[in-house]
Parts: structure tokens; sequence; C-alpha cells
């Protein structure tokens, strides 16, 4: 189970109850007594560098204090606002701050631990206060972050400190309890709640009318607050027996994998991490920056998920990552935040070498050429994303915030698990290319993994549609797509400056109404090809091209011809039929110069 599982990765060094915050402000005391607040703040980190310090998720009508570490509120007593309550508060915190650090003296025998609290007891925060410049009393806020050193040390980093803070930490969120755990199996003393909380900044909430990423609140993974929320009436973790340790770890590995932007993907209102029962390199699952290399060395690794084929022989080294793969466990957790909690969108628990397999059929299935770069190519998911939405031809991008909606948490859903995308996507996109008629390789790569996974397709044997030109291909619709390729390149070569295209006059209905278009353009293409063919300097190049024509002509049936109209399926053969011929025509341009290029530099040798 989930908690089982992070709670097995360990929190690393980091004692309990502990947590990375950015503390701005120091009371900096010498050996002499002598204290000062010094400011943190840095270029790059204007609320201060993030540190270790004693944390615990508080609520209710008086928040208790953290040890050492505290809002200036607590360690200075000052009130949030002029009014009477908020000096009253903020007095009442400042005392019960005092208080525990009277605790900790009074607890163990560490100088340092005597040194604070009659710093503190003597008022030396107070006196240190009322000789703040004014510059550096303007800068310090009520909600700033203050710690303390002595002697250039973090007095919270003592053994003394931590160890007192653990005690306090077990007193405050015991259930006061014991009985098995859920996730380590071992009986014990129980939590009352979990003892931290996910930080805001980590799990996204969407974006404001900007543009902008919204700041999220802390959530809880378990938040059960009351009668109507819990099994049977139970309230907090009664329905989930989780113990100290446990609670502790879980929260502590959590916060650090959505921290790790290794470990991460990042949605507009979801995050994505994932992790390695054996820790181990995990590269090969960057969906949005796929390196072809990688991604190809993924491809080639043999049976990832599948049975070895009888009397296949393969290197050892490809032998022992299949080893391991198989051996190891691959955990991925997709969170969304609600106010104040955490929402499990999606949880993974699978063997490597199972991802492994269902990534590279994602990349198989949706890998494509294109016009402009040799070779397949394999597109980021944000890419895939973004070609759902409107396209500006004007500023030849995107329209920001234009994608279908929810559709990233559709594809990355269906690279992890294998599935087909959701079925509106190809009537979206053909919508969308119907009215801007921009084909690009997101677009055309989308396109590929809808008709190569349907909705309706349950057999493991299924039709691959080739990622490139198929000069095989009868299909119809295909066939006419690279027609239609064809078409436009000899208007181009009859008419270098033409500047509206069949592709911008026809593309539309040309991707509807084949029979109908095909007529009129070829009878079009006929002048195009006669007035090539008519001057010397272009006649190679009518002939080649009307010659093409001929040949595609061909490979439809004599009897159906052209249909008049073509469905979803139809349009997107329409549209591989044209990109992959306008690729196959450009890459055979581009080797044609390359080898014209080096002929020359061979007679020049």
């Amino acid at each position: 189970m989930l908690i089982t599982q992070l709670a097995a990765r360990g929190s690393g060094n980091r004692p309990h109850y502990h947590r990375d915050r950015a503390v701005r402000w120091v009371i900096s005391i010498d050996t002499a007594g002598t204290a000062s607040l010094l400011d943190r703040r840095t270029g790059d980190h204007r609320a201060g560098s993030l540190i270790s310090v004693p944390y615990l998720v508080r609520a209710g009508q008086k928040p208790p204090p953290m040890l050492l570490v505290d809002t200036a509120e607590y360690v200075f007593g000052i009130a949030k606002d002029d009014s009477d309550k908020a000096h009253t508060t903020a007095q009442t915190r400042n005392d019960d701050y005092l208080a525990l650090l009277q605790q900790w003296a009074e607890s163990s025998s560490d100088p340092v631990a005597r040194q604070v609290s009659e710093f503190f007891s003597d008022e030396g925060h107070l006196k240190l206060l009322n000789h703040l410049d004014d510059a550096t009393e303007a800068e310090l806020s009520v909600s700033d972050l203050v710690g303390v050193m002595i002697d250039g040390a973090w007095a919270h980093q003592r053994p003394s400190a931590i160890a007192f803070w653990v005690q306090v930490a077990r007193a405050r969120k015991s259930s006061g309890a014991e009985g098995l755990c859920l996730s380590c199996g071992t009986a014990g003393p129980l939590l009352k709640t979990i003892p931290d909380m996910v930080k805001g900044r980590l799990i996204p909430v969407g974006v404001d009318s900007h543009g902008r990423p919204k700041q999220g609140r802390d959530a809880a993974l378990v938040s059960i607050n009351t009668a109507a929320q819990g099994r049977m009436g139970a309230v907090q973790l009664v329905n989930t027996p989780v113990c100290e340790d446990c609670g502790a770890t879980v929260m502590t590995a959590l916060n650090d994998l959505l921290a790790d932007p290794d470990q991460r993907r990042r949605g507009e209102d979801t995050v994505f991490t994932w992790w390695l029962r054996v820790p181990a390199d995990t590269s090969w699952m960057d969906l949005d920056t796929p390196n072809r290399e990688a991604v190809e060395k993924l491809l080639r690794q043999p049976h990832i998920g599948r049975p070895r084929p009888a009397g296949n022989q393969h290197d050892s080294e490809a032998d022992e990552q299949d080893e391991l793969d198989s051996a190891n466990q691959f955990y991925a957790l997709t969170l969304s935040a609600n106010q104040s909690r955490v929402i499990v969108r999606d949880w993974i628990d699978v063997p490597v070498r199972r991802i492994k397999q269902r990534l590279a059929d994602w990349f198989r299935d949706h890998q494509s050429t294109q016009p402009w770069e040799d070779g397949l190519h394999y597109v980021p998911l944000w890419a895939m994303v973004q070609a759902s939405g409107r396209w500006d031809r004007h500023r030849k991008r995107y329209v920001a915030g234009s994608a279908a909606h929810g559709i990233e948490k559709d594809l990355l859903r269906c690279a992890l698990h294998g599935g087909a995308p959701p079925p509106h996507l190809m009537a979206g996109l053909l919508h969308r290319i119907r009215n801007d008629h921009h084909v690009d390789l997101a677009r055309v790569a989308t396109l590929r993994l809808c008709v190569n996974r349907p909705p309706y397709r349950h057999s493991p044997e299924k039709e691959t549609i080739m990622p490139g030109l198929d000069e095989t291909a009868t299909d119809p619709a295909y066939v006419w797509g690279r027609m239609f390729a064809v078409l436009e390149t000899i208007q181009r070569t009859a008419i270098p400056d033409i500047n509206t295209t069949i592709r911008d006059r026809y593309f539309t209905v040309a991707m509807t109404q084949p029979a109908t278009t095909m007529r009129r353009l070829r009878s079009n293409a006929n002048s195009h090809l006669k007035k090539l063919t008519g001057k010397d300097s272009t006649k190679p190049a009518g002939i080649a091209l009307d010659r093409k024509l001929v040949q595609l002509t061909a490979l439809l049936d004599r009897a159906d011809g052209m249909p008049e109209h073509l469905d979803n399926l139809g349009q997107t053969q329409f549209i591989f039929g044209y990109d992959h011929q306008r690729a196959a025509d450009l890459a055979a341009m581009r080797e044609a110069r390359s080898d014209k290029e080096n002929a020359a530099a061979a007679l020049t040798c």
C-alpha cells in the first residue's frame, strides 16, 4: 500500500518531526553573551535559505510553539496588528515559547540549553528588539522565521534539542492508544494525527486569470476531522492506525520526492512522483524531454514485460538489466489538492520491467517522422497537450490555455497504464486542423497514438500505423493525402512566389470531401505541369511530379476510386499521407543536396 512503500523509502538523515523551512532571521549569541539579530536574506533566497528545523502541524485556538525556530510572533511577541486581541495573542504565544525553552533546559544537562533559556528569561530578546535600527525593524515581519545560534552553531541542531523535541512532538501527536501499525505491522503507540503535511508549494492548484501559478495550502495526506468523514463515525487516525516512526517517515519521504525535480512531473493542477524499491537510474521516465538515444535504448531492451523467445540469445549486459528490472518494483503517485486535503488521483505499484514496457509502447505508438529533420522523433507529453489547442498562425504558436480540458491527465495515464487516449481527442484534433490547417509533429504523433490505441480495441494484436511513408499502402484516404502533398508541390514549383496555396484554400474540404476536391485540383495541376514541362529549366521536375501523380493514382482501386466523404479515421489517414509524403520529399531533397556537396568536395580534393 501507499503508506507502507513511502515509509520503506525512508527519510534520509533528517530527524523525525523536522522540515526544511526558510529561516530569515537569526538571534546570534556569542561566548560573552552579546546578542545580535542577523538577516539571512540573499538575492536568491528572499526569505532566507532552507534549513531543517523542528516542525509540527499545528491548529486550533491555541497553536503551540516550535522549539527554538518559530515565527517572530512567538519568538519576540510581535503582534499581527495594533488591536488588543492581537497583542494579547502575541504575548501568550511568546510566553509559551519561553516555557518550552525552560522545559528543554530543565530536561537536559546541555549548557547551551541553559544559556538560551537564561537569555530569553532575562528578556534579552526584547532588549535586542528595542535596539533595532529603523531599516531592520521595518523588514522584520510577524510571519518571518527566527532561529537561535550559539557561537555560530544552530541551537536546534544540538542532540539534546533534537531528543527533547521528539518527546514534545510525540506527546502532542500521540493518540494515547496502542495497537498494530497498518504500515509496518508492529505493535506500539499510535499517532492521533499525521505529524506533517505536504507543503503547499509542492502540489499545483492551477493558475490565475493572468496565467500565473496559484499558491496552494499545506495539505494533509490523511485528514478525518468529523464523524461524517470517518468509517463508523471514527475521526483522526482510528481507521488508519499508524505508528510514530511510519507517520513521520512517510511525510518526510513524500515531501522530499515532491521537491526533487528528477523524481516528479508537475502539471497544471496535479503532480506526479515516482521511486523504485531499490534505488536506480530513472532517466527513462522523462516524458517531457525525451532523449532519442535514451528512448531507443529503452526500445532495444529485450523482453521488457514479455516472455523470452525460444532460442534467442542476448548479450550479458542486457540480460543482467532484464533480471534487475524483474526483481525491482516501481511506485508512482499522482496527487492534487482540495483546500487543505491531498487527493490521491492515481497509485501505481508494478515491476520496473512492466512500466518500462508501457513506456516503450508509448514511444513506439506515437513516434513519427517530420518534414524538417530526418529520422523518427519522440514527442514531449507537454507538446501533445499544447497541440490539442488553437494554433495562432500569426504568432506561429499554440494559444496558451486553449488545450483540451483534462487532456494532460488523460495522456499521462495513457502512458503509465498503457490504455487508450480519450475518445474525444481524435475528433478534437481533427476539428482544430480543419480550422487552422496546421499540421506538425506533435499533432501527427498524437493522431498516430489515437489510431494505434483506439478505445474499442481489446485484442493485444493490433495493426500499427507506420511512423513514416508507407509506399505500399492502398487506403484511399492515405493515398489521397499523399496526392494532396504532391499537388501542393506542383503548385509551388510552378508558382514559386504564390501567396495562397491549395493548402490554404482547400485543406478543410480535402479532408472531408476527397472525390470532389481531387477532380478540381487535378484539373488545375494539369495546367501547372504543362507550364513546368514547357521550360527546359523546370522540365525534369515537371516530368518527375507528373510520374509521381500517376503512380499514386495507380494505388487506388479502379472500381471504388476516391470516396466522396471521409469519417474521422479517414481524415486522420489523409493527414498521415500528407505529412509522410512531405517528410519523405524533403528528406530526399536533403539527401540529394548532401550527395551533390560531397561530389563537389571530392572533385576539389
